[in-house]
């Protein structure tokens, strides 16, 4: 007898959401989450999309310890020595200061000793400029001359070097060249006197036309030959103390005319 087989019952299909809402599913053993995340990470990659960060949250949290952890005091850190070059910067050469007067540089004996007859004649028209005949007149010391004295004293060497020029050219000392106080105080009075009745602005006008006269000479007189102009000759002489006289009497009336506020 042929044993019957028993039929099968077929089985129930399981549906995709069998499992109901609200309940947790089944904790997967730690080999199944590692093989999830190894395909998740492998997608990524060749997605091209950045992988997360692998520290979590309390890793993060750590790392405030961890650096505190790691921070020295600066007793125990060496000293550091920074060693540089130092650069040497050339610095730029200074221009040579200018002369004062280059138009000296070039000139000729004759033209110096007459520029500076100018310069100083300059600077005594400016220490008298706006003088009135009153200050003018007045003595600038006891036992001094006032300002109109001394006009008339320098129309009196200018006067002197126009009437020796011509000898003096030819080798002979100015007449006054050795003679020295009080000899010379005498001599100064002397050639005053014919001109003491002259008012302040007469002495003025006399003092510019004598220089202007003694210019003109020197002028006719050759540069050629140049010891002619040199402080060595009797001629260059006379006209090279005449600068630094100017400049003697100028000074004396600048400072009576500051002490005096005049």
């Amino acid at each position: 007898m042929t044993p019957v087989r028993k039929k099968k019952k077929p089985r129930k299909a399981r549906a995709k959401s069998a499992r109901p809402r609200g309940t947790k599913a089944k904790a997967r053993s730690p080999r199944v989450r590692e093989a999830r995340h190894a395909k998740t990470r492998t997608r990524r990659k060749r997605a091209g999309v950045p992988a997360k960060r692998a520290a979590s949250r309390g890793t993060r949290a750590a790392r405030p310890a961890h650096r505190a952890a790691r921070v020295t005091t600066t007793k125990d850190r060496p000293a550091l020595r920074v060693v540089g070059t130092r650069l040497r910067v050339a610095k730029a050469a200074r221009p040579a200061p200018s002369a004062a007067f280059p138009q000296r540089a070039e000139a000729s004996a004759k033209q110096v000793v007459l520029f500076e007859m100018i310069r100083a004649r300059a600077a005594l028209l400016s220490a008298i400029h706006g003088l009135t005949p009153a200050a003018a007149n007045e003595p600038m010391g006891d036992g001094r001359w006032s300002a109109r004295e001394v006009v008339l004293h320098l129309i009196t060497r200018d006067q002197a070097r126009l009437r020796e020029s011509e000898s003096t050219r030819h080798g002979q000392p100015a007449s006054w060249k050795d003679v020295v106080e009080p000899q010379m105080g005498v001599l100064n009075a002397e050639l005053m006197a014919p001109m003491r009745h002259l008012d302040w602005e007469d002495a003025l006008r006399m003092l510019h036309r004598v220089r202007e006269q003694l210019m003109e000479e020197a002028e006719s007189v050759p540069e050629e030959p140049d010891e002619v102009w040199s402080p060595e000759h009797p001629f260059g002489w006379m006209l090279h103390v005449l600068p630094a006289h100017d400049r003697h009497h100028a000074d004396s009336i600048k400072r009576w005319r500051v002490e005096r506020a005049v």
